[in-house]
């Protein structure tokens, strides 16, 4: 069964859909069969990979209101052994429609059970919110990788996530795990982003991630271009090197073995 990780911060603009998009194109790069779930709104993980939003009936809105079975939803990325599930505007309509639905909060996780056995990493995007699409998304996931942006103001965003998964293990899934805290936009010039990580590492120890993305301008690049950073040819890029370093530390906590990028 594949590892299904939810990429969650409830502050916006903190590098989720960036990590999302990377950590899903790094993993197929080296072989390793994944699923993207795009269930933000603004559907910034489907324009990353520069899929056009016209796809309402083949999308996680219309996988999760019924309007098709999930494995109709699923489309290719135009990359090697990587798909993609994308999201749509309507997708705010969700939050009304599943509002009387019994069992809301396991919808995701009972869909994605007949899909599961095609991969070996599913990567859920999740929005910057609290409702029932996001539930669903932790709901249907192993674990939760959380961007934090390395700023003091990010910290109320953390608080909250991690509030919102205590109640999830208490009340819907006990096994749900913090996967890690990837520190995002280290800026190596900043006092205050060497102290950030400093002091998360104090507080949460071998629940931060080794691994820290730095502010590149690539970032900024990869999109205009929608070709993702870790994909692109620039080998130099201190963030796709960041990413790939991210994807090594994790296959190696799993124990997967580590193949060669293609």
């Amino acid at each position: 069964m594949p590892k299904v990780i939810a990429v969650s911060n409830q502050k916006g603009g903190v590098g989720k859909t960036t990590t999302s998009v990377n950590l899903s194109v790094g993993l197929a790069m080296r072989g390793y069969k994944v699923l993207l779930i795009d269930t933000d709104y603004q559907a910034s993980c489907t324009v990353a990979l520069g899929i056009n939003m016209e796809y309402d009936n083949r999308s996680i809105y219309a996988a999760l209101v019924d309007l098709a079975p999930i494995q109709d939803c699923i489309i290719s990325s135009g990359r090697k052994n990587l798909d993609l599930i994308p999201s749509t505007q309507h997708l705010v309509g969700a939050e009304i429609e599943l509002v009387t639905v019994t069992n809301r909060e396991f919808i995701l996780t009972e869909k994605l059970e007949v899909i599961k056995p095609l991969y070996d990493f599913i990567i859920i995007d999740c929005p910057p919110s609290l409702g029932i699409v996001p539930v669903n998304s932790l709901v249907a996931a192993d674990s939760v990788l959380i961007p934090l942006q390395c700023e003091y103001f990010g910290l109320e965003g953390l608080e909250m996530l991690l509030d919102t998964i205590k109640i999830i293990q208490k009340r819907l899934k006990p096994e749900l795990y913090v996967e890690g805290i990837l520190m995002t936009m280290y800026d190596e010039e900043s006092d205050l982003s060497r102290k950030m990580i400093a002091l998360m590492r104090s507080n949460f120890g071998d629940d931060v991630f080794d691994t820290f993305i730095p502010r590149d301008s690539d970032f900024i690049d990869s999109t205009a271009s929608q070709i993702p950073v870790i994909a692109s040819k620039k080998s130099n890029s201190p963030g796709l090197q960041a990413y790939h370093r991210l994807i090594l530390e994790l296959l190696e906590k799993y124990n997967l073995k580590k193949r060669k990028v293609s």
